[in-house]
């Protein structure tokens, strides 16, 4: 039987004329910023921390070959839905922070894949987003196209969280870094590091914290971690340590006693393994590549999940029967499926498909996260 595949409701496939293009943006460091309203400091501090500063970027595929920044036709950058314009620098003209400085800055960054490097566009986050005025969830998103034949032009679109919200009365911000990570090819692992922030913004040492890990898709500890800050992700694993198969999505929780009482913050990570031959699709609305992933009061959101090899999302496995959803609300907390109003998954021709509606979002603190596991 094969083993379970996860995915989180971030993947994104594009599918038009035939061709697919799946990706989704990945965070070099973390998107999460709080903000002490008391102080009036940004946690941790983006503006005068440049080893802090998250750096957004879109990992594409076209079947199994990897975009590079080169064969887009077109990139463009969104902050909650408004394009982000540049001058000859880099630097964002429409965004600035109270001191008329730029909080974005384009560019380009490399990444390794499949053991190649490739040359990514990217988005540097170099100001403070939280402030007295902003203290919710924020959206970055990238859209580009890269073309298929003369003449011919695909596009892509994916959106990713930047996690603001007012320093709590815990007064602890925790967070894994990288927040997102790629496994292209056999044998590589992905070192994690979790960290925690005090509402002054320094970091704390690690000997006056505890840390629980947990798959995010089942919910389950993984026991073999608990209390390492610095874990190890790998790509095949049999002895109880965490290992992606597509992809494993961990939440850490980070606790102020060693009995693991007082839980104080808690973070995601997610891990693609992208050299696996098969892949857990994910479609919104029946495909649409133009999909924001935001619902409006009255709307509500078609899910459609399969698994498929990496070059053709059409050749679907049979062999996978059983889709697993669970669902996390805009506290980070798991919504139980005992909830009124948990999607119903059904499974036709080895698709699995819910559907969320508005309020159910809206009931849940108006953020959901999802993931689904196959078998």
């Amino acid at each position: 039987m094969p083993e379970p595949s996860i995915s989180n409701h971030f993947a994104l496939t594009a599918l038009q004329e035939g061709v697919s293009l799946t990706g989704s943006l990945r965070v070099a460091g973390a998107l999460s910023q709080n903000y002490n309203v008391v102080t009036h400091n940004a946690i941790p501090d983006w503006k005068n921390t440049p080893s802090a500063r998250p750096t957004i970027y879109p990992v594409v595929r076209k079947g199994a070959s990897y975009i590079p920044n080169s064969a887009f036709s077109s990139r463009h950058w969104y902050y909650n839905e408004v394009e982000i314009l540049f001058d000859a620098n880099g630097r964002s003209t429409n965004y600035l922070d109270s001191a008329n400085d730029p909080l974005f800055q384009s560019g380009t960054i490399t990444v390794e894949l499949a053991g190649v490097n490739y040359v990514l566009p990217a988005l540097t986050v170099i100001g403070n987003l939280a402030s007295d005025s902003n203290l919710d969830l924020d959206t970055i998103s990238f859209r580009g196209s890269t073309e298929l034949v003369a003449g011919s032009t695909i596009a892509f679109e994916a959106s990713v969280d930047v996690k603001i919200s007012q320093m709590t009365t815990q007064g602890y911000l925790g967070q894994v870094t990288p927040e997102s990570a790629i496994i292209s090819q056999p044998g590589q692992n992905v070192r994690l590091t979790a960290a925690l922030y005090g509402e002054d913004g320094a970091v704390i040492n690690t000997n006056l914290f505890w840390v629980k890990w947990f798959n995010a898709a089942t919910n389950t500890e993984i026991s073999s971690i608990r209390n390492n800050k610095t874990p190890t992700v790998y790509e095949n694993s049999d002895d109880g340590t965490p290992s992606v198969v597509d992809n494993l999505v961990l939440r850490c929780d980070f606790f102020s006693d060693s009995g693991y009482t007082n839980r104080i913050a808690t973070a995601f990570v997610s891990v693609d393994d992208t050299q696996d031959p098969e892949f857990l699709y994910i479609s919104f609305n029946n495909g649409s590549s133009d999909y924001s992933g935001q619902v409006s009061p009255g709307e509500t959101v078609t899910i459609n999940a399969w698994v498929a090899t990496m070059d053709d999302p059409t050749a679907i496995n049979a062999g996978y029967t059983t889709f697993v959803l669970t669902l996390y609300d805009g506290q980070q907390e798991a919504i139980p499926s005992s909830a009124s109003g948990y999607p119903s998954v059904t499974v036709t021709d080895h698709k699995a498909t819910f559907q969320i509606p508005y309020d159910f979002i809206a009931a849940h603190g108006y953020k959901i996260s999802g993931f689904i596991a196959a078998t």
